[in-house]
């Protein structure tokens, strides 16, 4: 947000307001008439705002008004400027109606939707009955993002050096490292691989992100010497390279939480272990109303107490 005591040029939202609507409706005395105030207080409020702005807005003649070409290329701004403003005050009458905003904005990373879904939904309507869920699945990156953005009330994601140090960390468990590999491979029986009986073997790895960081620092520090051919971005292509016995795929165990392949199993790798901290991550400052943050404390209670029991999930 910029300095909130700027100077602002000597214009109302209500001035803003008349010219949008003149450029819609055409007509001073439609205008007038649609906004209920005299013809010439319109009349009087547009010349204020071509006094402020040092152009003219429209040309008027007995039949028609028309925009100007500075007007044309104002009028996408005033009508944004007027969309936000009637967009805020709703949601102010709406804090105010209700006592606070009720609505949590949730981002998740893809991977973690198994300790929400379909728990916290529930929980959410049970406890506290008000308050409206939003969903964002988002990669870990863009997370981080819109959380040091404001744009979301709290996020669970994967932490790593990349976390900026305006949000706040709340860890919740860890999430060890896998490889995904077709049942009749030859390293199949194994219950726990040393990450070294991966070498030669061809790995497919996502391409991007946290799950990519971590891998390929943990390759780079123990001098390991794995053969990632394949790069991908969507877990279905991983599994996909798998079946075709064309690859190994290392990812975190939360992933495979819903792989559901008569084909295909899951071997923890060790030596050294490599796992992701997920945790929920948010601004510092409290939530927008006093509604949202009970939510949120309650949420993260309950994940704690949950985890804490041995699940990956509550219920």
């Amino acid at each position: 947000m910029s300095e909130p005591w700027r100077r602002l040029p000597a214009l109302s939202l209500k001035q803003i307001q008349y010219f949008v609507t003149l450029s819609q409706l055409r007509s001073f005395t439609e205008t007038a008439s649609r906004l209920t105030i005299s013809q010439p207080a319109l009349s009087s409020a547009l010349r204020q705002i071509e006094s402020v702005l040092g152009g003219k807005l429209v040309n008027r003649t007995a039949q028609v008004v028309t925009l100007t070409e500075l007007g044309a290329a104002i009028l996408p701004h005033a009508e944004r400027l007027l969309n936000v403003a009637h967009s805020a005050f709703e949601d102010i009458q709406q804090i105010m109606q209700q006592g606070g905003d009720g609505t949590l904005r949730i981002g998740l990373v893809p991977s973690v939707s198994a300790l929400l879904f379909p728990a916290v939904p529930r929980l959410i309507s049970e406890y506290f009955p008000a308050i409206r869920l939003e969903f964002h699945d988002l990669t870990n990156d863009a997370l981080l993002t819109e959380l040091d953005n404001g744009a979301l009330d709290f996020g669970i994601g994967a932490t790593d050096s990349t976390v900026p140090d305006s949000l706040r960390v709340y860890p919740l468990l860890e999430d060890p490292f896998v490889v995904v590999m077709r049942k009749d491979d030859l390293l199949a029986e194994a219950h726990n691989l040393p990450w070294r009986q991966l070498a030669k073997r061809p790995i497919a790895l996502f391409l991007k992100g946290n799950v990519s960081r971590l891998v390929t620092s943990l390759i780079e520090s123990h001098k390991l010497n794995l053969n990632i051919r394949y790069r991908v971005d969507f877990q279905e292509t991983l599994y996909g390279l798998v079946r075709s016995r064309l690859a190994l795929a290392i990812l975190p165990q939360l992933y495979t939480a819903t792989l559901n392949d008569d084909e295909l199993m899951v071997v923890h790798l060790q030596q050294p272990t490599l796992s992701r901290t997920v945790a929920m991550m948010r601004k510092p400052a409290p939530l927008r109303s006093p509604q949202t943050e009970q939510c949120f404390q309650f949420l993260l209670q309950t994940f704690q107490e949950g985890i804490k029991k041995g699940g990956m999930e509550f219920q």
